[in-house]
């Protein structure tokens, strides 16, 4: 791969996670820009621009904590449904999960101990399945009542 396409497809992926951590396309812009600030030289290497735009998506998404964190109707639903945990338990999945960072670096990033990240990460996993948003549990219930009756 060239250079180009390196550095293509690690922007692409630093704002697909800002932006799944996030919930605004324009926040995980900003975080993706504070994660080209924080190279060194302009050179992607060691995740660096992953990890620093994943520090400041969280901590953009803290500063407005007066927004509703409503998932991102381009998600797909799978990812939508990340938005029914509870911030740090979608932080800690997609750092984990989807993004395969270490559980130390997780751990640094979240500001928690590792036993603290793995807990965390366990109760998401097993929280997860579980979770139903409002609008599904609506249709199930429409498709309930009208479904004929024998």
């Amino acid at each position: 791969m060239t250079a180009k396409g390196e550095i293509s497809k690690a922007l692409d992926g630093a704002f697909h996670a800002a932006s799944i951590l996030t919930g605004s396309a324009e926040v995980a812009e900003n975080a993706v820009l504070d994660g080209i600030a924080a190279l060194n030289f302009g050179h992607i290497f060691n995740d660096v621009l992953l990890v620093e735009t994943v520090k400041s998506a969280i901590r953009r998404r803290a500063d407005l904590a007066s927004r509703s964190e409503q998932a991102p109707s381009y998600l797909p639903w799978e990812l939508q449904r990340l938005f029914l945990l509870a911030p740090i338990s979608r932080d800690c999945f997609v750092l984990r999960v989807l993004l395969g960072i270490t559980l130390e670096t997780c751990s640094g990033i979240l500001h928690l101990t590792t036993q603290a990240s793995e807990e965390v990460l366990c109760a998401a996993l097993q929280e997860l399945p579980r979770l139903e948003d409002s609008s599904s549990k609506r249709s199930r219930i429409t498709q309930t009542l009208s479904s004929p009756t024998t």
